[in-house]
């Protein structure tokens, strides 16, 4: 067994880590370079939020290489190792509305929130469109200040894969491991496992090495 003096202290991991990055550093410092830029402007991000009042929070080595617009009274969460790429626009409409991104994830995408949208940890999100509303009712009277306007929650799996020009939808439920492919408009529950596809998106196939049959969930 271990004992207490054998174990690495907290000090000396983080030596230790430290020393690794530095060694990957020196073999690689354009993109050193560019790591360290996009760790300031994450840090710059949640100052800049943090002194306008803006309900924002990252957590450790939050990375911004693209742009970030933060709007709106709601929430927006970001755990550990969340990475901005391109555009991206997480927007609450109310003060109820959250945005939670796991960790690991990378992320490109605009959102419309007003009451929930979550998406797992590991994930990989393209330059989609993410939203729980429709915003203006479906109905002919929809200029009618009574006309409903449909809201439902919408919730990413873990180590999802959403690509280019996606649309998910409100009320959509992505199963973890699924793959959500070019352009597909997603409006409903999908199981975990499978590529979805099309407009509007239905189960394709599952992902390789797959162990769930997604025969029966929404083929046709």
């Amino acid at each position: 067994m271990e004992t207490a003096a054998e174990s690495p202290s907290g000090a000396s991991m983080r030596a230790l880590s430290l020393r690794a990055l530095s060694r990957r550093a020196r073999a690689e410092p354009r993109r050193a370079v560019v790591i360290a830029i996009a760790l300031l402007k994450g840090f710059l991000y949640r100052a800049y939020y943090r002194v306008r009042g803006i309900r924002f929070r990252a957590g450790r080595n939050f990375r911004v290489y693209g742009r970030l617009s933060i709007r709106g009274p709601g929430e927006v969460i970001f755990g550990d190792n969340v990475a901005v790429f391109g555009p991206t626009t997480p927007w609450t409409y109310t003060r109820e509305a959250r945005i939670v991104v796991g960790d690991n994830v990378n992320l490109e995408a605009r959102f419309g929130c007003v009451r929930e949208i979550v998406i797992g940890r590991d994930s990989l999100i393209g330059r989609c469109n993410i939203i729980d509303t429709d915003f203006h009712s479906t109905r002919a009277d929809r200029r009618s200040p009574n006309a409903p306007i449909r809201v439902a929650p919408v919730h990413i799996g873990t180590n999802t894969w959403i690509g280019h020009n996606a649309g998910i939808l409100p009320g959509t439920r992505i199963g973890d491991n699924s793959v959500v492919s070019f352009g597909a408009v997603c409006a409903r529950e999908y199981p975990p496992n499978v590529i979805i596809a099309g407009n509007p998106a239905k189960v394709a196939g599952k992902i390789p090495g797959a162990e769930d049959d997604p025969a029966s969930a929404g083929t046709s």
